[in-house]
């Protein structure tokens, strides 16, 4: 070969590299072989971060020595940030390891302003050969995009799951727990909730961790229901007025109500419907204190939903709340502040509702609930989100609590029902209780449109009143006496149950319209290796990685050795 016509060659190569490089940085393209497509994106996610417009910093707290679970859950995070900045490439992501900061006090502070953002540690084992190590782990990371940041817990705890399931649970929701954290930041226009007051509803202080939480993403306010504004002319109050007050809310939440709705209570609350509007009911049937039992080894418990008068709203939209109340053997923990027993008047729901609400959620802490019946409702779609265990009596009121059944549950007795509803939700045109009636008398001086039939919206309609209220602390001497704790912890057996993130979970159902939380409805297929298998073929296995790659290797340099020795012979 000419010596002009080798460099010619190696120019014209080095030439093809070169511009197959500037084209690969041009048009970039990626294909996912799994099985499941588990790294394609949701069109959702990629329309959510085509749209974006300021950087994005991303501090994950989940790095240094760690069980090797977490370390998949690390690694799976930052594949899924890869394919985020696939789509948007101004992400920048920080992986820092708390545990390596030398100086114990920068250490410690560190710590507590993640705790105090909104990352909850977990304590993880690490074996070495001088004993068991204890570590704190941050399996989350803190966001920021513009001016504003927020906290991304990647793991939350399930009660009676596995480390290894709960680890898998939280890989399969990254996409959504990535994407509903971007979404929150960078949303102008902010959905708006109202929680109603005037019916006797719960006091701010146990609504508070609630609230606080859903002002994170959405506008949270209240609205007093009695109280109407006045019209500045006539001097009368306005009623046109205070429904155009109700329905500036995207949603509206009603906890535990324990006075009654007059009629037009409830025609401001039918309207709202009407106009689009989504409700939470959160609904005590039965009339059944706990501080009862602190003074008295009885409670009688007895109905109150006909007393709030909204029985019949609720039947036209298609459910009835029934005055019972359902015990259940899978139950929460009471404590006597001696020992913690179940107690069967505390469901222990564990969500098994395929659906996007419910998936992947820690168990539900219900008291005092009752039993839901679906009616019929036409062009109502109803789904049961909430359903009671396989071994449950519905017991009608009123009825005796007594305090021996805590300390001395009788062994005998039946539980003969399964999957009792205690949520549902219902989807839908809903029709107005006030078509073909008599409109409530007011002394209001205007008229107001009135609407039979309504835009679609959405209502859940849980059994049990309780469900959003948070405790109060009276045990912690570090806090505050009287201080809100977060919803859904249990100061008394310390135990976080998962009332908070269902709820959490409806209100981003309701007020979502590009339906960006049904990616949690993913389903893919984690293969797990089969870990007593691993401890019976450990040695078979170790030998076979290590010689038989050597073995191919001896393998093929023979046979390249015999082609070259009968080529050049």
């Amino acid at each position: 070969m000419k010596k002009g016509n080798y460099v010619f060659q190696i120019v014209l190569w080095v030439g093809i590299i070169v511009l197959v490089n500037v084209i690969a940085r041009s048009f970039s393209f990626r294909v996912d072989l799994t099985a499941e497509k588990r790294y394609s994106l949701n069109p959702i996610t990629k329309d959510l971060l085509s749209n974006l417009e300021d950087p994005i910093l991303i501090k994950l707290y989940l790095d240094g020595e760690m069980p090797a679970d977490f370390l998949r859950l690390k690694r799976e995070a930052m594949q899924m940030l890869n394919e985020f900045k696939a789509i948007y490439r101004n992400i920048e992501l920080q992986i820092i390891d708390p545990n390596a900061i030398d100086n114990r006090r920068e250490r410690k502070n560190l710590m507590e302003q993640l705790e105090t953002l909104g990352l909850s540690p977990i304590q993880v084992e690490i074996e070495e050969s001088g004993g068991d190590r204890r570590l704190t782990v941050y399996p989350g990371a803190i966001l920021s995009y513009g001016e504003q940041q927020a906290p991304v817990q990647l793991l939350s705890g399930q009660l009676n799951v596995s480390p290894e399931q709960q680890i898998n649970a939280a890989i399969q929701n990254l996409e959504y727990t990535w994407a509903n954290a971007i979404r929150a930041l960078s949303r102008r226009e902010r959905k708006s909730i109202g929680f109603i007051t005037g019916n006797g509803q719960l006091d701010i202080e146990y609504i508070t961790d609630i609230m606080t939480t859903l002002s994170q993403h959405y506008e949270v306010g209240k609205i007093d229901i009695k109280s109407f504004p006045v019209d500045t002319i006539s001097g009368e109050f306005s009623l046109r007025r205070q429904l155009t007050r109700i329905n500036r809310f995207d949603a509206i939440a009603i906890a535990k109500p324990t006075k009654p709705f007059n009629d037009l209570d409830k025609f401001l609350i039918d309207q709202f419907i009407m106009n689009g509007g989504n409700v939470l009911w959160c609904i005590d049937a039965v009339h059944a204190d706990m501080d009862s039992l602190s003074e008295s080894p009885d409670m009688l418990t007895f109905p109150i939903i006909d007393d709030l008068r909204i029985s019949d709203m609720l039947f036209r939209y298609g459910v009835r709340v029934n005055a019972n109340i359902v015990q259940d053997l899978k139950a929460a923990w009471l404590s006597d502040m001696k020992r913690a027993r179940p107690w069967v008047y505390f469901p222990l729901i564990t969500p098994r509702v395929n659906h996007p609400i419910t998936k992947d959620l820690n168990a539900v802490k219900l008291e005092f609930a009752s039993s839901i019946d679906t009616v019929m409702a036409e062009g109502i779609k109803k789904t049961p989100l909430l359903l009671s265990s396989s071994n449950t009596k519905v017991v009608p009121t009123p009825h005796v609590v007594s305090l021996e059944r805590f300390y001395n549950f009788p062994q005998d007795d039946i539980f003969p029902k399964s999957n009792v509803p205690l949520a549902v939700m219902l989807e839908g045109s809903f029709q107005s209780i006030f078509a073909n009636r008599i409109m409530p008398k007011t002394n209001a001086v205007e008229n107001v449109p009135f609407k039979d039939k309504g835009k679609h919206s959405i209502q859940v309609v849980i059994a049990d009143g309780d469900i959003i209220k948070n405790q109060r602390n009276v045990l912690n001497p570090n806090m505050e006496r009287g201080q809100p704790l977060p919803l859904g912890f249990d100061q008394f057996t310390g135990v976080q149950y998962g009332n908070k993130d269902f709820l959490l979970n409806v209100f981003d159902y309701m007020l979502d319209t590009k339906n960006l939380i049904n990616i949690r409805s993913r389903d893919f297929k984690i293969r797990m290796l089969d870990r007593e298998r691993l401890r019976e073929e450990r040695n078979k296995w170790v030998v076979l990685n290590t010689t038989v790659p050597l073995l191919l290797i001896v393998l093929i340099g023979i046979i390249n050795s015999i082609i070259r020795r009968k080529k050049y012979n």
